[in-house]
């Protein structure tokens, strides 16, 4: 049981985490683990040849059944240990190791595997390794965890002849920070970025990163190239080929003409691929003048393609928070054309409060009294008005006023976006960039500053809470005393216990919650009433949502799933 908290420990901690990582590509998908991970995550790792084959099977019956006995040890083969890449205090004095493997014996393969475990190591199945993927992977372990020297080893392996190390110098680069890949740019070859990207067989991550790494190293005369990809419509070139094969059917032409539009429509989606990072990268070489481009064809157009408008969000979001190569103001200027695209208008919302432009705040009130019910953007409008009342002056007035005006007008929208807001599921995320000039609380203040400063982010706060007590529940977990922590109904009781009076002198929570502002009382009505604790309990624990139990006991619970549909299987064998 203690493990599993732990695990469940460690799961939150990835969870909170997981925000805060910069990659290098940010419209790459990370496809697998690295060989460095997997190493990391092992006790052992070794390089050994095949000496004796697995046995063969025995399907005959035996004394036992009917149906035979299979031997524990059975698909287990024997290999001689060349070569201790990790563990070598694990396997000093031992030669040869037992894995499952199937496999013929190849004469003069090398394999490469992992064991995991203290005592007795329990060895992955064995990956056969080529003569360069053997040195791949003992120069790897004397790389630098991080930074350009290592991003240059691996810009040598991408599309290398041998898949393993072609996937694992892409999954580098998608880890990577984009510091590191602008720190190898003059080491990148633009001519042979331009051969992958017109790759056939080329798959949309990689033409991703591809398309990164050009906006790192690409030059003027690449902008033409871009620009003509980008405006390239498939659905044009659908509807021509769709009106040349009418014309050729209804003069008699090939039966198989009719899948000539299909065809087209295949080729000009595989020409696209990696859209958003086409955008990026044009976006980078050009500039605002690039900026001006983008927005005529596709965001000032109401007919535009809704996937290529998604794919120039994308872009301006991380050329946003990214990349200092277009003003911030000429972004959001981009990035208002977006609130009117219905089906991005809730992310350019969510945007637009992260870069602080209170702008359009009048505006937002109106989508919201006119918002399609079966739409998703009333929760994101209060989210950004609930951070705009926190700027003083004007904005502060306005916002908090407009909250007001709309409670009356749907209360459950209200009600519904601040229960998201309270456990960190709607983004309300400060900007790495003010706009303004107001100074953002430093994160190394004393914790009672941070409180009692109503511009601070809460969500910033209960993110580093949430994250200290994770870190403090792995710390204890090693300790013969480890306890679970009190359910909240606990720490509320003892709460009360320890204070039932406060003194006169000391600025009780009610002193605190009584100088918010109105909205800030309707907040703790609103939890009190969800939770069905008393106001007072609810003003007690509003602000630090216990967001362990909250991630944690799902998995708890689902963990105990698992363990009785096993208990089941094992009952019916």
């Amino acid at each position: 049981m203690k493990h599993q908290f732990v695990s469940i420990a460690i799961a939150v901690t990835a969870v909170l985490s997981w925000a805060t990582i910069v990659v290098a590509c940010p419209y790459c998908v990370v496809e697998s683990d690295t060989l460095t991970e997997e190493m990391e995550r092992s006790d052992a790792a070794i390089l050994a040849t095949l000496i004796k084959p697995a046995a063969p099977l025995n399907e005959g019956p035996d004394d036992l059944g009917e149906f035979g006995v299979i031997d524990p040890d059975t698909g287990k083969a024997r290999f001689r240990i060349d070569e201790v890449l990790l563990g070598k205090d694990l396997l000093d004095g031992i030669e040869e190791i037992e894995a499952v493997f199937f496999g013929e014996p190849v004469e003069g393969q090398k394999y490469f595997l992992r064991g995991v475990g203290v005592d007795t190591l329990d060895w992955n199945i064995p990956m056969p390794m080529s003569e360069h993927a053997v040195k791949y992977v003992k120069e790897i372990q004397s790389l630098p965890r991080q930074g350009p020297e290592r991003m240059k080893y691996f810009l040598n392996y991408l599309q290398h002849e041998d898949p393993l190390l072609a996937q694992d110098s892409y999954d580098e680069f998608a880890r990577a920070a984009y510091a590191d890949v602008i720190g190898i740019k003059d080491l990148i070859d633009r001519q042979q970025l331009w051969e992958w990207i017109h790759d056939r067989d080329v798959s949309p991550s990689r033409r991703s990163l591809f398309f990164t790494m050009l906006g790192v190293c690409g030059r003027e005369e690449d902008i033409e190239r871009l620009q003509k990809m980008m405006m390239a419509d498939v659905r044009v070139l659908r509807s021509a080929a769709e009106a040349s094969v009418a014309a050729g059917v209804g003069l008699g032409g090939a039966i198989a003409l009719p899948i000539v539009p299909e065809m087209v429509s295949m080729d000009g989606r595989r020409r696209q691929l990696g859209f958003n990072a086409m955008v990026g990268c044009y976006l980078k070489l050009t500039g605002e003048d690039g900026l001006d481009v983008v927005d005529e064809i596709f965001l000032k157009d109401p007919d535009a393609d809704p996937t290529k408008v998604y794919g120039v969000l994308i872009a301006l979001r991380f050329l946003g928070e990214e990349t200092d190569d277009v003003p911030m103001q000429r972004l959001i200027e981009s990035m208002r054309l977006v609130l009117d695209k219905p089906d991005f208008a809730e992310q350019a919302i969510t945007d637009l409060a992260r870069w602080e432009d209170w702008s359009v705040l009048d505006r937002l009130v109106t989508m919201f009294k006119e918002a399609d019910p079966r739409t998703y953007v009333k929760e994101p409008i209060i989210a950004y008005l609930d951070q705009a009342q926190r700027q003083p002056g004007d904005v502060g007035e306005r916002a908090t006023a407009a909250l007001k005006e709309l409670e009356e007008i749907d209360p459950d929208a209200v009600k519904r976006a601040r229960s998201l807001l309270s456990f960190g599921f709607l983004n309300r995320a400060r900007s790495a960039k003010p706009t303004t000039s107001e100074p953002v609380p430093s994160l190394d203040e004393p914790e009672e500053e941070l409180l009692a400063d109503e511009s601070t982010d809460d969500l910033m706060l209960l993110d580093m809470e949430a994250a200290e007590d994770v870190e403090n529940v792995l710390l204890d977990a090693d300790q013969p005393d480890f306890e679970a922590p009190p359910e909240p109904t606990e720490m509320v009781a003892d709460a009360v216990e320890q204070n039932p009076q406060p003194d006169e002198t000391t600025p009780t929570e009610g002193d605190i919650i009584g100088a918010s502002n109105e909205n800030e009382v309707d907040e703790v009505e609103v939890v009190a009433e969800a939770t069905q604790l008393p106001a007072s309990d609810a003003q007690m624990s509003r602000s630090e949502p216990n967001r362990f139990v909250v991630l944690g006991l799902p998995l708890v619970i689902a963990a105990g799933f698992v363990a009785l549909v096993w208990v089941v299987l094992r009952g019916g064998a």
